[in-house]
C-alpha cells in the first residue's frame, strides 16, 4: 500500500488537532460538572470512554499533547466561599482498567521500569464519594481540605471537623507535621435515611450518595454537614516532616489505623497480580453487600521506594490503577435526539429519554457525542436504547436494541443544517467529526464565553458566576467580553434584575474592578484562544513579558517559545491578527485591563532551563524536584531530546537515563543537582 502524502498527512494532523481540542473541551466540561457543580451530565464509563478517545489520538500524534491537557493534568477547581488551600504535594487522579487484560498489562508496565517483579500490592474497594486531604500539626488535625484542582483545594475545616469518625487529636507518636488523604462517603441507609425525612415534608429527594457528601461537605454552614451523617476511610499517607512512620502504604495504613483514623478494613496486601485480579473480581460480585457505594477497586503497589522510582505520568501516579466495575445498564426508549452549542460554537447532539432507574437512580438524559458516533451505532429517535451508567446521573447510549425495532420506518439522525439557536449556516471541515456554529456572535456561545473570562482560572471575578453570565447576555447587558468592564455604567438597569441589591451590587463591580489587575497569563487564559491553557499562557507571558510585545510577535518568534509548537504558534498568531479579536484586545486595555507579567514570574535561576528528572531519588520525591524546577522558572519535560539542559536521575532511571547517554545530555544526581542550583544563585529556601 503507498505511503500518504505530505498533504493527506497535514489533513490528517489537521482533523486530529480539532477532534482532540473537541475532545478537551468536552472533557473540561465534564470535570466541571462533576468536580465543582457536584451536577454530573455522564456517567464514569463514558467519560472514561471520551479520556481513552483522547489519550489514543495523542498517542498515535504526540505532536498535540498541550501541557494543559486533561491527560496532564488533574481535573477540577476549588469553588467560591471557601477559603484557597495549597497542596504541598498534588493530589493525583488514578488511571482506570476495567478488565483482567487490561491490569496485567498495567503491571508489565511497572515491572519494564523497575525490572523486576518482586513487588506487593495493596488493593481495597474504591469509594465513590469526595477527596480530601487532611493535615495533623502536633497530633491535632489542623486543615482539611478538598482535592481541587490538584494543586489547590477548597479549606473544609470546618465541615470536616463535624465528622465523628475522624479523631481530631490522635493519642499515637506521629510526626510533628503530616497529611493524609482520605474518601469522604455518605453511607446508603443513611442517604435513605435522609430522603425519608425530607419526603416526610414534602422537600426534594437527593438524587445518589456521592453527590449529597459533596454537596454536604461544601455547605457554608457546619452544622448542616453535622446533620448528614457522614464518614471518611483514610486510604493513603500524602507527606510527613521528618522521618516517614513506614516504608510501605500497608504499614503507613497501619500506622494510620492504630493512631486512631479510619481506614477501609476490607484492604489486602498481594504478593502476586494474580491474586489481585481474582481480589477484583470477588468485589465486582459483592460490592452489594456493602452499606455504601463502590465504583471498583484501587490498586497500588505498596514499597514506597518503587512507588518514588515508577513516578508519574501526566495527572496520573504509574504505581496505582483503579480496577473499574462494569456500569449498569437498562433498555428505554429514545425519544428524541436534540442539539445543544457550546462555548466554541460546536454542536453536541444529547438523547432525551423516556425516563428509567439505572442502578438505583432515575436517568432521562445522556449526551451522543458527534454525527459520526450516532451513525456509528445506528442511532435513532424512537428506539429502544440500552442505557449504562457507572455510579452518576447521566448514562451512556450503548446502541439500539434492533430486535425491538420490528419494522418500524424510524428516520435516520442527520445533523442539522442551520444553527438550532441563531439560524446561521452550520460548517463541518473536511474530515472532521464536530460540526460548529461559525457564528461569533451565537447566543449560545457568549454566555459561555462570559463564564470561562469570569472564572477563577481566568479573571477570576468573584460574584459574576454562571447564572449571572447568562443573565447580562440575555438582557444585552454583555454584548461582548469588553462590556464586563462597562458595566459600573449601568448601575440602575443592573438593580432592576432580580437577586441584585446595592450590597451586591457594589462587590460585584469592585470585584469586576480588581481583576483589570490580574497579570497578562490570566488574561490570555481568559480570552480563550485556541490551545492556551494555564501552562502555555504562563510560557507565553514569561517570554514576552507584555500584551504589546506578544502581539508583534510573528509566526517564527512564536514557536521559538520554550513549550510551544507550531500548531500552538499558528493559532496564537491567528487570534491576534483577527480584525474582531483584535478590536477586542483594543478594548480591553482601553478599559484598563492589565497587560503585562509579573516580574517575579518571568525570572527565576532555572529560566530556559528543560529538565527531565527520572528514576527513584533518595532525599526528595519526584514531585518535589519537578515544583522545585517551575518553581524557579525552569521548564520539567517527559522526555529527553537534544534540547534537553540535563536529566536529574536517581537510582534506576531506565530508557530515560539510556537516551541521554546517547545524545550526550548531562545526567546528574541529586547533590549535583543542588550544586547547580546554588551555582545560579539558589539559596536553599
Amino acid at each position: 500500500m503507498a505511503s500518504s502524502t505530505p498533504a493527506t498527512a497535514l489533513r490528517e494532523l489537521e482533523a486530529a488537532r480539532e477532534h482532540a481540542e473537541e475532545l478537551r473541551s468536552g472533557i473540561r466540561h465534564h470535570d466541571h460538572r462533576y468536580y465543582i457543580l457536584d451536577q454530573p451530565e455522564i456517567g464514569d464509563s463514558q467519560y472514561d470512554t471520551l479520556m481513552r478517545e483522547l489519550r489514543t489520538l495523542e498517542e498515535r500524534f504526540p505532536d498535540l499533547i498541550t501541557p494543559d491537557s486533561p491527560t496532564q493534568r488533574v481535573a477540577g477547581e476549588p469553588v467560591a466561599g471557601f477559603d484557597v488551600v495549597e497542596h504541598r504535594e498534588p493530589m493525583l487522579s488514578l488511571s482506570n482498567v476495567f478488565n483482567r487484560e487490561e491490569l496485567r498489562a498495567w503491571h508489565q508496565r511497572v515491572v519494564r521500569i523497575v525490572e523486576h517483579e518482586r513487588f506487593g500490592f495493596v488493593c481495597e474497594p474504591k469509594i465513590d464519594g469526595l477527596a480530601i486531604s487532611l493535615v495533623y500539626q502536633d497530633g491535632r488535625f489542623a486543615v482539611g481540605a478538598t482535592r481541587g484542582d490538584g494543586l489547590r483545594g477548597e479549606d473544609v475545616t470546618a465541615n470536616l471537623r463535624t465528622l465523628r469518625s475522624l479523631p481530631l487529636r490522635l493519642d499515637a507518636p506521629a510526626p510533628s507535621a503530616f497529611e493524609v488523604r482520605g474518601e469522604v462517603y455518605m453511607a446508603k441507609s443513611e442517604f435513605a435515611r435522609l430522603n425519608d425525612e425530607r419526603a416526610a415534608k414534602g422537600e426534594q429527594l437527593y438524587m445518589n450518595p456521592r453527590n449529597t457528601a459533596a454537596g454536604s461537605i461544601r455547605q457554608l454552614d457546619p452544622r448542616i454537614t453535622a446533620s448528614r451523617g457522614l464518614d471518611v476511610f483514610i486510604y493513603q499517607l500524602g507527606w510527613a516532616d521528618g522521618d516517614a512512620p513506614a516504608a510501605t502504604h500497608w504499614e503507613a495504613m497501619r500506622w494510620a489505623r492504630n493512631a486512631g483514623l479510619p481506614t477501609n478494613p476490607l484492604a489486602e496486601r498481594f504478593d502476586d497480580i494474580d491474586a489481585v485480579a481474582a481480589f477484583c473480581a470477588t468485589w465486582v460480585e459483592r460490592r452489594d453487600e456493602l452499606d455504601y457505594e463502590i465504583d471498583g477497586v484501587v490498586v497500588k503497589i505498596d514499597e514506597f521506594a518503587i512507588q518514588r522510582q515508577v513516578g508519574v505520568v501526566g495527572r496520573e501516579p504509574r504505581w496505582a490503577t483503579a480496577y473499574k466495575f462494569p456500569a449498569e445498564q437498562a433498555v428505554t426508549r429514545l425519544r428524541a435526539i436534540q442539539i445543544s452549542v457550546g462555548r466554541t460554537g460546536v454542536l453536541t447532539p444529547f438523547a432525551v429519554l423516556e425516563p428509567v432507574v439505572v442502578g438505583g437512580v432515575t436517568v432521562s438524559m445522556a449526551t451522543l457525542h458527534n454525527e459520526d458516533h450516532i451513525h456509528e451505532l445506528d442511532i435513532r429517535a424512537g428506539d429502544d436504547v440500552i442505557v449504562q451508567r457507572a455510579g452518576e446521573v447521566i448514562p451512556q447510549v450503548v446502541g439500539p436494541v434492533l430486535s425491538l425495532r420490528k419494522g418500524r420506518r424510524l428516520r435516520r439522525f442527520k445533523m442539522p443544517e442551520r444553527c438550532p439557536v441563531c439560524d446561521t449556516s452550520v460548517a463541518r471541515e473536511a474530515e472532521q467529526a464536530a460540526s460548529y456554529c461559525p457564528n461569533r456572535a451565537c447566543p449560545a456561545q457568549l454566555p459561555r464565553q462570559v463564564e470561562h473570562f469570569v472564572s477563577r482560572g481566568a479573571m477570576d471575578i468573584e460574584g459574576f458566576g454562571e447564572q449571572r453570565s447568562h443573565m447580562f447576555v440575555s438582557k444585552d447587558l454583555v454584548t461582548s467580553l469588553s462590556d464586563i468592564y462597562q458595566l459600573s455604567k449601568r448601575r440602575d438597569e443592573l438593580l432592576a434584575l432580580d437577586g441584585i441589591g446595592d450590597k451586591s451590587l457594589d462587590a460585584l463591580l469592585a470585584n469586576i474592578e480588581a481583576s483589570k489587575q490580574r497579570p497578562l497569563r490570566r488574561l490570555l487564559i481568559a480570552l480563550g484562544i485556541r490551545h492556551v491553557g494555564s501552562e502555555t499562557a504562563r510560557d507565553l507571558a514569561r517570554h514576552f513579558g507584555t500584551l504589546v510585545a506578544l502581539r508583534a510577535a510573528t509566526r517564527e518568534e512564536l514557536e521559538a517559545v520554550d513549550g510551544i509548537g507550531p500548531i500552538v504558534a499558528a493559532s496564537v498568531f491567528e487570534y491576534l491578527h483577527d480584525e474582531e479579536y483584535a478590536a477586542l484586545l483594543d478594548r480591553l486595555v482601553a478599559a484598563g485591563v492589565r497587560t503585562d507579567e509579573d516580574v517575579s514570574a518571568r525570572g527565576g535561576p532555572l529560566q530556559g532551563f528543560s529538565i527531565v528528572v527520572t528514576g527513584s531519588l533518595e532525599h526528595w520525591s519526584r514531585n518535589q524536584v519537578e515544583a522545585l524546577i517551575k518553581a524557579l522558572g525552569g521548564r520539567v519535560s517527559g522526555a529527553v531530546s537534544k534540547a534537553t539542559s540535563f536529566v536529574v536521575a536517581g537510582s534506576g532511571g531506565g530508557s530515560k537515563r539510556e537516551r541521554a547517554e546517547k545524545l550526550g545530555v548531562d545526567v546528574i544526581d541529586e547533590d549535583e543537582f543542588v550544586l547547580r542550583l546554588r551555582e545560579h544563585g539558589w539559596s536553599g529556601e
